[in-house]
């Protein structure tokens, strides 16, 4: 019984492979035709562009396209969040919808002792006195944080930035074994 379990699953799996290549190898939509096309961000707002055409702001409800093959492109704040191929198929809504996200993030960082000069990458970042700092707007990525504080120790901890969120990061200069 688990021998068929086993062929079975490598059946499907097989059929799915080809199923998956086959599409990646679909032949792109007519050109000559119309379709529409509707673009939802999220949030809204981004500019969109499709074929190099500014579209306008999202959401962009069932707006009339030329069919064929073209590259779909969202900014937002200066930023290019989405640039990959769109088919616009004749006589047909063709939708795009997805979450973009802002390359940026923040660091909210916490000290013991509590009086420390904060550094990212290298850069004075301001200080702590006592409260946490909350440094804003890196770009996504890893950044290098490092504390000085009033006892003369320091700590340094590699942060990962992901876009739109807040990373807490505890310091701890004290020389304390945990």
């Amino acid at each position: 019984m688990k021998s068929l379990s086993k062929c079975l699953s490598l059946s499907a799996l097989t059929v799915a492979l080809c199923a998956f290549v086959a599409m990646a190898d679909e032949d792109p939509p007519p050109r000559g035709g119309v379709g529409k096309v509707t673009i939802i961000t999220d949030p809204p707002n981004s500019e969109v562009f499709l074929g190099g055409e500014d579209l306008g702001k999202s959401p962009i409800i069932e707006h009339e396209f030329k069919s064929g093959r073209h590259t779909l492109v969202v900014v937002d704040q200066g930023f290019e969040l989405v640039n990959e191929r769109f088919n616009v198929w004749p006589n047909k809504v063709n939708t795009f919808g997805g979450k973009t996200v802002i390359p940026k993030g923040d660091i909210k960082v916490t000290t013991n002792p509590g009086k420390c000069v904060i550094y990212v990458d290298g850069d004075n970042a301001d200080k702590t006195d006592g409260a946490p700092l909350t440094v804003h707007n890196l770009d996504a990525g890893d950044h290098m944080v490092r504390a000085e504080c009033s006892n003369h120790k320091s700590a340094e901890q590699l942060v990962k930035v992901e876009g739109e969120k807040v990373v807490e990061v505890l310091l701890d200069a004290t020389g304390k074994k945990k």
